[in-house]
């Protein structure tokens, strides 16, 4: 990777203005610089954008960065930009949103010969400052410097670009609006509904139906969590889902979780949904019902998340090694109470 063009400037709040930091001989300013650029040019991203039609603002700046058309300017406009919807968001949600204070990276990236990366992030300001004084004591991990991110694909070919796959990282638990859609001029590809969907459907079917010959019962447990959390209000989040749900699931016989996780983890790539969104359950509803057949003329139907489900449905061997399944139901007590009563 070759870093072509890199611009760092200060959003003041507290002046209500925006201010160049000079990087060009601080070593240990570039080092912290480039490890932010490659956290995000090999991120794939939590979702996926495209600009909107009726929006030209961000767009137009964005491709005179990378035609090189004063770049300088370009940088300076896109940084008042975001000052200007930090201040709008500071307003407007003020009880909700605190606009954290951090320094503005522009950086436009060679990849391969005709493959580039533009990418805009916010990035934490007390961080750098240490860096640039050479005064850090316990620095952040990478992804933990990076407020808020913005990376586009820019193809070359015969002189003409083109900006293709466009995405974004948040570090707070729901994307800002003001960032992606306010300042960045961007709507999501794929709506919420229609990510929620895919999600559960790939979830489903590349994640859970494997299991369900060879781990039956984990398949059942399994099924039951993912169903309640993708029912949930609230953040989908496929690192999430992977690395607590999963993660902290323990299974009860030689199930590999590590490669369960490690699979879950390529699905939003592999089947085109986003890695972050805002779940909508009820486009689900009718998708969650499970079977499992228990004997020939028996099945056991599960159509929503059981909260206690080990308290649900039991095991019984009775004194002749004969197996039975319980289940806490009053209606279905009755019912088989009836029957053998009429024996």
């Amino acid at each position: 990777m070759d870093v072509e063009y890199l611009k760092l400037i200060k959003i003041d709040h507290d002046r209500n203005c925006v201010t160049e930091e000079n990087v060009e001989d601080k070593d240990n300013v570039r080092d912290y610089v480039m490890s932010i650029i490659e956290q995000i040019s090999s991120n794939a991203g939590e979702r996926e954008y495209e600009f909107k039609e009726n929006e030209l603002t961000m767009k137009t700046l964005l491709e005179k960065v990378i035609e090189n058309k004063d770049r300088d300017a370009q940088s300076n406009a896109i940084a008042n930009r975001l000052l200007a919807k930090e201040n709008e968001a500071e307003q407007k949600f003020h009880q909700i949103t605190e606009i954290q204070k951090g320094i503005l990276l522009i950086a436009y990236c060679k990849m391969t010969e005709d493959e580039y990366k533009i990418v805009i992030c916010k990035a934490d300001y007390t961080e750098f400052i240490e860096e640039a004084t050479g005064q850090r004591k316990n620095g952040l991990p990478t992804k933990k410097k990076i407020f808020k991110s913005f990376c586009a694909n820019v193809s070359m070919n015969a002189g003409a670009y083109t900006i293709g796959k466009k995405v974004t990282f948040d570090v707070n638990s729901n994307q800002a609006k003001y960032w992606y859609e306010g300042f960045l001029d961007l709507k999501a590809c794929l709506d919420d509904a229609e990510n929620t969907k895919r999600a559960f459907q790939y979830i489903k079917s590349k994640i859970l139906e494997p299991l369900r010959k060879v781990h039956p019962h984990e398949h059942l447990r399994l099924w039951n969590i993912t169903v309640g959390y993708m029912r949930s209000d609230g953040e989908f989040s496929i690192d999430y889902y992977a690395d607590t749900i999963l993660g902290q699931y323990y299974p009860e016989d030689n199930l590999d979780m590590q490669a369960l996780i490690s699979k879950v983890k390529l699905l939003p790539e592999k089947w085109k949904f986003d890695n972050r969104f805002t779940k909508v359950p009820n486009e689900i509803k009718s998708k969650i019902r499970t079977e499992y057949d228990l004997t020939r003329d028996i099945k056991l139907s599960i159509n929503e998340h059981i909260n206690d489900l080990e308290k649900t449905i039991l095991a019984y061997k009775d004194e002749e090694d004969r197996k039975y399944i319980m289940i806490l139901s009053e209606l279905g007590y009755k019912l088989a109470n009836k029957i053998q009563n009429e024996h």
